[in-house]
């Protein structure tokens, strides 16, 4: 049955996506509706400088990464991602924050792609001490958009892989689970974990490839 071999295939979206090619909403109605707020962001001081331009997109993409898990554990999508770049206190420019408009997503990839376009527009050059990374337009995630120009499969395989990061680090910690590039010098998401209560004493799997072409 096509039902089962999506699901075999990809798990609960599986089962989401055949009820929607048939027209069909399994959305519960009984539940009280709930509010969006209005934009979901995270934001950083580094410890030092930052005068690597790929060190300072490792920081963007982690940070990037940890904002679309927040939209995701919150069932919704954003349309507009927004970065904020704060240059040294020894600079005379302060930094800047932009905004653009993107198509629907909670994806990781897709968010972290954005904030560099952003950042490799308007980025100069001069020394970083902070990060931030929001994004607003928020709407409730009930469908998977797919991109015309993308094979559905692959774009599939990256919910998946999205899901199964957020359910192993909800159960054993952010550390637990990383992209292989947060291994490298300049990046911060580990050791950030460790300081507000994360598992610094487990064990660290890199995902090993996830980051080609991010």
């Amino acid at each position: 049955m096509q039902q089962n071999r999506l699901k075999n295939k990809f798990g609960v979206l599986g089962e989401q996506l055949y009820a929607h090619s048939w027209g069909l909403d399994r959305s519960d109605i009984t539940k009280k509706h709930m509010t969006l707020e209005k934009s979901y962001g995270n934001s950083q001081v580094l410890t030092k400088d930052y005068y690597i331009k790929e060190e300072i997109e490792v920081v963007i993409k982690e940070i990037a990464e940890q904002v679309a898990s927040r939209l995701r554990k919150h069932d919704c999508q954003s349309g507009c991602v927004s970065l904020m770049v704060g240059y040294s206190i020894n600079q005379t420019e302060k930094g800047f924050n932009r905004q653009m408009k993107i198509p629907f997503t909670n994806n990781t990839k897709e968010i972290a792609k954005h904030c560099l376009y952003i950042f490799n527009k308007y980025y100069l050059g001069a020394p970083v001490r902070h990060l931030g990374v929001s994004c607003s337009k928020l709407k409730v995630d009930l469908a998977v958009q797919l991109d015309l120009f993308k094979e559905p499969e692959s774009q599939l395989n990256e919910l998946v892989i999205d899901d199964i990061v957020d359910r192993v680090r909800r159960k054993y910690g952010f550390s637990s689970i990383v992209h292989a590039s947060s291994l490298i010098e300049g990046a911060t998401a580990i050791k950030r974990s460790s300081l507000v209560g994360g598992h610094a004493s487990g064990h660290i799997k890199a995902i090993a490839g996830i980051d080609k072409n991010e």
